[in-house]
């Protein structure tokens, strides 16, 4: 009986000793498993301060970037419609009816004197008549192109 008694506290030591190995592994995996969380979390938290602090940064930048740009178009479109204001202005003077029309108005006199006295040659009866239509006729060609 001696040795079922040792043959028993030796089963019961050797069931304590791999429950406490099991234990001991046990509590080796959760003492890692909180060192890694803790790891983890003091990495998120740098991560998330440096990715805020970056994020700031580049905030920041894109405001910059934009009064940069802002102020960059407005003296485009400051030079460019002052730019454009002379061109048109060019453009105006050289399609300028005014000097033209003064001209203009002299050379119709002309062509309708001129033009009457062909008629009174070829004929007094019909220069009446063609001499009043003419005469209209150059009178409006020459305010329509005023």
């Amino acid at each position: 009986m001696a040795d079922n008694n040792e043959m028993k506290e030796m089963a019961e030591k050797a069931g304590d000793l791999a429950k406490n190995i099991w234990l001991a592994g046990l509590g080796a995996y959760g003492k890692a498993l909180d060192e890694a969380h803790g790891q983890y979390e003091k990495v998120s938290e740098r991560v998330n301060k440096e990715s805020s602090r970056l994020f700031d940064e580049l905030v920041a930048k894109g405001k910059k970037l934009e009064g940069d740009t802002q102020s960059r178009l407005t003296e485009v479109r400051e030079k460019s419609s002052a730019t454009l204001e002379e061109r048109l202005a060019t453009v105006k003077e050289s399609l300028s009816f005014t000097s033209r029309n003064a001209d203009m108005g002299e050379k119709l006199d002309d062509i309708a004197k001129k033009l009457d006295l062909v008629i009174e040659a070829l004929g007094a009866g019909k220069s009446a008549t063609k001499k009043t239509a003419t005469k209209k006729a150059a009178s409006s060609s020459a305010s329509a192109s005023k």
